[in-house]
Protein backbone atom coordinates (compact mmCIF):
# COMPACT_ATOMS: atom_id res chain seq x y z
CA UNK A 1 0.00 0.00 0.00
CA UNK A 2 3.11 2.46 -0.03
CA UNK A 3 1.89 4.24 -3.08
CA UNK A 4 0.67 8.05 -3.50
CA UNK A 5 -2.83 7.43 -3.44
CA UNK A 6 -3.74 4.90 -1.06
CA UNK A 7 -6.85 3.61 -1.28
CA UNK A 8 -8.02 5.47 -4.01
CA UNK A 9 -5.03 3.98 -6.05
CA UNK A 10 -5.46 0.65 -8.80
CA UNK A 11 -3.07 -1.11 -6.51
CA UNK A 12 -6.02 -1.32 -3.92
CA UNK A 13 -7.14 -3.89 -6.93
CA UNK A 14 -5.02 -6.85 -6.15
CA UNK A 15 -6.36 -6.80 -2.13
CA UNK A 16 -10.07 -6.39 -3.33
CA UNK A 17 -9.25 -9.59 -4.83
CA UNK A 18 -7.83 -11.28 -2.39
CA UNK A 19 -10.68 -9.70 0.09
CA UNK A 20 -13.55 -11.12 -2.17
CA UNK A 21 -11.53 -14.61 -2.82
CA UNK A 22 -11.01 -15.44 0.81
CA UNK A 23 -14.37 -14.06 1.71
CA UNK A 24 -16.26 -15.16 -0.72
CA UNK A 25 -19.05 -17.19 0.83
CA UNK A 26 -19.76 -14.32 3.32
CA UNK A 27 -19.99 -11.61 0.24
CA UNK A 28 -22.43 -13.62 -1.75
CA UNK A 29 -24.64 -14.11 0.46
CA UNK A 30 -24.67 -10.69 1.56
CA UNK A 31 -25.26 -9.47 -2.34
CA UNK A 32 -27.94 -12.07 -2.75
CA UNK A 33 -29.80 -10.32 0.64
CA UNK A 34 -28.40 -7.04 -1.01
CA UNK A 35 -30.64 -8.27 -4.20
CA UNK A 36 -33.70 -9.65 -2.03
CA UNK A 37 -34.56 -5.76 -0.53
CA UNK A 38 -33.52 -4.24 -3.37
CA UNK A 39 -36.35 -6.26 -5.34
CA UNK A 40 -38.58 -5.40 -2.09
CA UNK A 41 -38.11 -1.80 -2.37
CA UNK A 42 -39.21 -1.50 -6.06
CA UNK A 43 -42.27 -3.61 -5.28
CA UNK A 44 -43.22 -1.18 -2.13
CA UNK A 45 -46.50 1.10 -2.66
CA UNK A 46 -47.17 3.53 0.02
CA UNK A 47 -50.44 5.67 0.07
CA UNK A 48 -49.90 9.26 -0.32
CA UNK A 49 -51.84 10.40 2.75
CA UNK A 50 -49.67 7.71 4.83
CA UNK A 51 -47.06 9.51 6.69
CA UNK A 52 -46.04 7.04 8.64
CA UNK A 53 -45.39 4.70 5.83
CA UNK A 54 -43.50 7.34 3.55
CA UNK A 55 -41.86 8.15 6.44
CA UNK A 56 -40.40 4.43 7.41
CA UNK A 57 -40.17 3.66 3.53
CA UNK A 58 -37.69 6.53 3.35
CA UNK A 59 -35.73 5.73 5.85
CA UNK A 60 -35.91 1.86 4.90
CA UNK A 61 -34.09 3.55 1.63
CA UNK A 62 -31.40 5.25 3.63
CA UNK A 63 -30.65 2.16 5.56
CA UNK A 64 -30.13 -0.07 2.22
CA UNK A 65 -27.76 2.10 0.88
CA UNK A 66 -25.91 2.52 4.53
CA UNK A 67 -25.58 -1.78 4.16
CA UNK A 68 -24.31 -1.55 0.73
CA UNK A 69 -21.86 0.76 2.03
CA UNK A 70 -20.44 -1.65 4.51
CA UNK A 71 -19.89 -4.38 2.04
CA UNK A 72 -18.39 -1.61 0.00
CA UNK A 73 -16.01 -0.64 2.51
CA UNK A 74 -15.36 -4.58 3.56
CA UNK A 75 -14.45 -5.05 -0.47
CA UNK A 76 -11.57 -2.40 0.28
CA UNK A 77 -10.51 -3.91 3.52
CA UNK A 78 -11.93 -0.33 5.72
CA UNK A 79 -12.64 -1.98 8.48
CA UNK A 80 -12.59 0.58 11.09
CA UNK A 81 -14.94 2.45 8.77
CA UNK A 82 -17.61 -0.08 7.89
CA UNK A 83 -17.65 -0.13 11.71
CA UNK A 84 -18.52 3.31 11.90
CA UNK A 85 -20.99 3.26 8.85
CA UNK A 86 -22.56 0.21 10.42
CA UNK A 87 -23.67 2.29 13.54
CA UNK A 88 -26.01 4.40 11.38
CA UNK A 89 -27.88 1.25 10.19
CA UNK A 90 -28.46 0.40 14.10
CA UNK A 91 -29.81 3.97 15.18
CA UNK A 92 -31.85 3.89 11.82
CA UNK A 93 -33.47 0.23 12.72
CA UNK A 94 -34.39 1.96 15.91
CA UNK A 95 -36.73 4.89 14.77
CA UNK A 96 -38.18 1.99 12.04
CA UNK A 97 -39.06 0.05 15.12
CA UNK A 98 -40.64 2.43 17.12
CA UNK A 99 -42.45 3.92 14.06
CA UNK A 100 -43.86 0.44 14.53
CA UNK A 101 -44.92 0.08 17.96
CA UNK A 102 -45.76 4.09 18.98
CA UNK A 103 -46.49 5.38 15.25
CA UNK A 104 -47.74 8.68 16.17
CA UNK A 105 -45.87 9.01 19.17
CA UNK A 106 -42.33 8.50 16.93
CA UNK A 107 -43.53 10.52 13.86
CA UNK A 108 -44.22 13.83 16.40
CA UNK A 109 -40.96 13.22 17.93
CA UNK A 110 -39.10 13.17 14.32
CA UNK A 111 -40.36 16.62 14.01
CA UNK A 112 -39.94 18.02 17.28
CA UNK A 113 -36.35 16.95 16.55
CA UNK A 114 -35.93 18.26 12.71
CA UNK A 115 -37.25 21.75 14.63
CA UNK A 116 -34.77 21.17 17.38
CA UNK A 117 -32.17 21.07 14.80
CA UNK A 118 -33.21 24.09 13.05
CA UNK A 119 -33.39 25.99 16.09
CA UNK A 120 -30.31 25.05 17.26
CA UNK A 121 -28.62 26.10 14.38
CA UNK A 122 -30.30 29.62 14.03
CA UNK A 123 -28.83 30.43 18.09
CA UNK A 124 -25.56 29.27 17.20
CA UNK A 125 -25.59 31.77 14.37
CA UNK A 126 -26.71 34.55 16.30
CA UNK A 127 -25.06 33.57 19.35
CA UNK A 128 -21.73 32.62 18.35
CA UNK A 129 -19.12 35.18 16.87
CA UNK A 130 -16.11 33.00 15.14
CA UNK A 131 -15.39 34.30 11.95
CA UNK A 132 -18.04 31.68 9.92
CA UNK A 133 -20.80 33.04 11.95
CA UNK A 134 -19.36 36.74 11.54
CA UNK A 135 -19.21 36.08 7.72
CA UNK A 136 -23.14 34.95 7.46
CA UNK A 137 -24.58 37.80 9.13
CA UNK A 138 -22.36 40.53 8.29
CA UNK A 139 -22.78 39.15 4.71
CA UNK A 140 -26.65 39.39 5.19
CA UNK A 141 -26.20 35.40 3.86
CA UNK A 142 -29.12 35.02 6.47
CA UNK A 143 -31.40 37.00 8.71
CA UNK A 144 -31.83 35.04 11.97
CA UNK A 145 -34.82 36.69 13.61
CA UNK A 146 -36.77 36.43 10.39
CA UNK A 147 -35.85 32.76 9.79
CA UNK A 148 -36.88 32.03 13.80
CA UNK A 149 -39.96 33.86 12.70
CA UNK A 150 -40.59 31.84 9.89
CA UNK A 151 -39.77 28.44 12.16
CA UNK A 152 -42.02 29.91 15.01
CA UNK A 153 -45.21 30.54 12.79
CA UNK A 154 -44.70 26.72 10.92
CA UNK A 155 -44.76 25.13 14.01
CA UNK A 156 -47.51 27.20 15.25
CA UNK A 157 -49.66 25.86 11.79
CA UNK A 158 -48.47 22.23 12.20
CA UNK A 159 -49.31 22.00 15.63
CA UNK A 160 -45.64 21.59 17.09
CA UNK A 161 -45.75 22.60 20.32
CA UNK A 162 -42.29 21.82 21.85
CA UNK A 163 -38.97 21.14 20.73
CA UNK A 164 -36.60 18.11 21.57
CA UNK A 165 -33.52 15.88 20.36
CA UNK A 166 -33.83 12.45 19.62
CA UNK A 167 -32.13 10.28 22.46
CA UNK A 168 -30.85 7.65 20.93
CA UNK A 169 -31.07 5.07 23.95
CA UNK A 170 -34.11 6.23 24.54
CA UNK A 171 -35.01 4.76 20.78
CA UNK A 172 -33.61 1.19 21.29
CA UNK A 173 -35.21 0.55 24.78
CA UNK A 174 -38.31 1.35 23.80
CA UNK A 175 -37.99 -1.18 20.68
CA UNK A 176 -37.06 -3.47 22.98
CA UNK A 177 -33.53 -3.56 21.98
CA UNK A 178 -31.92 -3.30 25.08
CA UNK A 179 -29.01 -6.43 24.04
CA UNK A 180 -28.36 -4.33 20.61
CA UNK A 181 -27.59 -1.07 22.32
CA UNK A 182 -25.65 -2.17 25.31
CA UNK A 183 -23.41 -4.59 23.55
CA UNK A 184 -23.35 -3.48 19.45
CA UNK A 185 -24.05 0.00 19.92
CA UNK A 186 -21.60 0.76 22.45
CA UNK A 187 -18.80 -1.27 20.60
CA UNK A 188 -19.30 0.40 17.52
CA UNK A 189 -19.56 3.83 19.31
CA UNK A 190 -15.61 3.60 20.20
CA UNK A 191 -14.44 3.54 16.39
CA UNK A 192 -17.03 6.71 15.50
CA UNK A 193 -15.04 8.97 18.34
CA UNK A 194 -11.56 8.98 19.33
CA UNK A 195 -10.49 6.33 21.12
CA UNK A 196 -7.18 5.51 22.14
CA UNK A 197 -7.48 1.73 22.11
CA UNK A 198 -8.77 1.49 19.18
CA UNK A 199 -6.01 3.28 17.34
CA UNK A 200 -3.69 0.42 18.20
CA UNK A 201 -5.35 -1.48 15.73
CA UNK A 202 -2.69 0.88 12.99
CA UNK A 203 0.51 -0.73 15.35
CA UNK A 204 2.71 -2.91 13.54
CA UNK A 205 3.94 -4.90 16.88
CA UNK A 206 6.88 -7.11 17.74
CA UNK A 207 6.74 -10.68 19.41
CA UNK A 208 7.77 -8.48 22.46
CA UNK A 209 5.09 -5.82 22.14
CA UNK A 210 7.34 -2.91 21.62
CA UNK A 211 5.79 -0.67 18.79
CA UNK A 212 7.74 -1.63 15.45
CA UNK A 213 5.94 1.11 12.62
CA UNK A 214 2.44 2.02 11.78
CA UNK A 215 -0.10 -0.32 9.32
CA UNK A 216 -2.65 1.36 7.32
CA UNK A 217 -2.86 -1.37 5.06
CA UNK A 218 -6.37 -3.21 4.03
CA UNK A 219 -7.72 -5.37 6.66
CA UNK A 220 -10.98 -7.26 7.28
CA UNK A 221 -10.02 -8.66 10.90
CA UNK A 222 -13.74 -7.99 11.75
CA UNK A 223 -15.45 -8.94 8.62
CA UNK A 224 -17.41 -11.85 9.72
CA UNK A 225 -19.00 -10.10 13.04
CA UNK A 226 -19.67 -7.20 10.97
CA UNK A 227 -21.20 -8.00 8.03
CA UNK A 228 -23.80 -10.77 9.67
CA UNK A 229 -24.35 -7.80 11.76
CA UNK A 230 -25.72 -5.67 9.03
CA UNK A 231 -27.33 -8.28 7.12
CA UNK A 232 -29.24 -9.61 10.23
CA UNK A 233 -30.10 -5.72 10.92
CA UNK A 234 -31.53 -4.60 6.85
CA UNK A 235 -33.43 -8.18 7.54
CA UNK A 236 -35.33 -6.74 10.76
CA UNK A 237 -35.81 -3.55 8.60
CA UNK A 238 -37.60 -5.35 6.02
CA UNK A 239 -39.66 -7.10 9.12
CA UNK A 240 -40.43 -3.95 10.21
CA UNK A 241 -41.13 -1.92 7.30
CA UNK A 242 -43.74 -5.12 5.84
CA UNK A 243 -45.42 -5.08 9.10
CA UNK A 244 -45.88 -0.94 8.87
CA UNK A 245 -46.55 -1.25 5.76
CA UNK A 246 -48.78 -4.65 5.93
CA UNK A 247 -47.07 -6.58 3.30
CA UNK A 248 -46.49 -10.46 3.72
CA UNK A 249 -42.47 -11.38 3.56
CA UNK A 250 -42.34 -14.07 5.97
CA UNK A 251 -41.37 -16.64 3.97
CA UNK A 252 -38.23 -15.20 1.87
CA UNK A 253 -37.46 -13.50 5.49
CA UNK A 254 -37.44 -16.66 7.64
CA UNK A 255 -34.89 -17.83 4.55
CA UNK A 256 -32.68 -15.46 5.09
CA UNK A 257 -32.39 -14.85 8.66
CA UNK A 258 -32.00 -18.78 8.75
CA UNK A 259 -28.89 -18.46 5.73
CA UNK A 260 -27.44 -15.60 8.17
CA UNK A 261 -27.88 -17.24 11.90
CA UNK A 262 -26.95 -20.45 10.47
CA UNK A 263 -23.40 -19.06 8.82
Amino acid sequence: MLNLNGYLGPEINVSKKKIYDHNKALFDLCIEINQFCQIFKYELKVDENDNIGIVATLLFFKLLDTYQSVILLYQYGLDTQARIVNRTILEGLWVLKNLYFAPDKTFKLLIEDEYFKKVNMLHDIKNNHDYFYEYLTKNNIINVEAEMEKLTANMKQFGVEKIRKINVKEMALNSNSELEYFYIYKLLCRDVHVDTGQLTNYFMSGVDGSIEGFDDSPSTINIEEVLITTADLILKAVIFLSKILKIDKNVEISYYINQVHNF
